[in-house]
């Protein structure tokens, strides 16, 4: 009797194997809250580590990334948008443009992929598709053929909709075809972006600013989705890509997946810090985006945050252990 439960065991284990080309993870082995993940090789497309690979959940603002891919096909970087109303009307977050105005979609794509703002993606998604819901239509049907078959959007933001959903397979698959895209993988890698000649972006993926394995990457959240994250991490030769959707501690989550997927890969990297906790927020002053440091604790928790930020921006100037401020907000971010 033990020997055939041994060999049922083994028979779900390798079925698991087949259906994610890589290993299953028990959920008990992990000291991470996330209700899905995948760590894939990002030049193979091998997925090493999987746990709920094919589990639907709201990718929230990670679906900018698919937004991204779409207007980078359709449009040119040099091209001009000019804000309608509706696409100024947006929720946050936002940069805050306005109707009538006029950017470059090189402009607006740093916008969304660095400042998750939600204005700029409905801005791209008028300009290919005339609405955001014809985007998104257009969007679903385009991810498809890229083979995301479990993707389904009703926006170009990731705010909540109904019938919107992507697996984290689907998220890590469409990060490395973005990631193939020269222009996309520079703009998620870079830290600060100024459009207009003063407002300047600042990434929200703090990994840029404390690790230099990273390369790239797109956070998310909402109250229904809680964090979400996909990006790209390389290591000598070896280039890993994690996804994870449902955290409830976005960083702190995503360490042990960094390091698990590098071990992986072959090329093994020292625990990492938590520097990720110790980024804190910049200030707006008069066009120019200061650290808080020598404001008092009252003033940090109540001073505004960068253009497009849903408090999750780090600022430039040095830190220290200072506690990060939480966001309420229900926009990804």
């Amino acid at each position: 009797m033990r020997f055939k439960k041994l060999l049922g065991v083994v028979a779900v284990l390798l079925v698991a194997w087949l259906l994610w080309g890589g290993t299953p993870a028990a959920a008990e082995d992990w000291e991470v809250t996330a209700k899905s993940f995948v760590i894939m090789d990002a030049q193979t497309g091998k997925i090493l580590l999987a746990y709920n690979p094919q589990i639907f959940y709201p990718p929230a603002s990670t679906l900018k990334v698919m937004t991204a891919m779409l207007v980078a096909e359709r449009l040119k970087m040099d091209d001009k948008v000019t804000v309608s109303a509706h696409a100024a009307a947006a929720p946050p977050s936002k940069i805050k443009i306005k109707p009538g105005e006029v950017y470059t979609v090189k402009e607006l794509l740093y916008a969304l992929l660095l400042s998750s703002a939600n204005d700029a993606a409905r801005a791209l998604a008028e300009k290919v598709s005339g609405s955001e819901e014809e985007f998104a239509r257009e969007l679903t049907r385009k991810v498809r053929e890229w083979g995301a078959y479990r993707t389904t959007l009703a926006t170009a933001n990731g705010l909540p909709a109904d019938n919107q959903y992507s697996t984290a397979q689907d998220l890590a698959m469409l990060f490395k075809r973005a990631m193939d895209n020269p222009e996309l993988a520079k703009i998620m890698g870079t830290k600060y972006y100024q459009i207009q000649g003063d407002r300047e972006l600042r990434n929200h993926n703090r990994f840029l600013f404390t690790t230099p394995l990273a390369l790239g990457g797109k956070t998310g959240y909402t109250r229904a989705s809680k964090h979400t994250y996909v990006g790209e991490f390389k290591n000598g030769d070896q280039a890993i890509i994690i996804s994870m959707m449902g955290s409830q501690r976005k960083w702190a989550d995503l360490r042990p997946l960094i390091e698990k997927g590098f071990a992986l890969s072959g090329a093994p990297i020292a625990k990492l810090p938590p520097n990720e906790e110790k980024l804190w927020f910049a200030k707006k002053q008069t066009g120019k985006y200061a650290a808080a440091s020598r404001k008092s604790k009252w003033q940090r928790r109540n001073s505004k945050v960068v253009i497009g930020s849903a408090g999750s921006v780090p600022s430039k100037k040095k830190v220290g252990n200072k506690k990060k401020s939480k966001s309420k907000s229900e926009e990804p971010s």
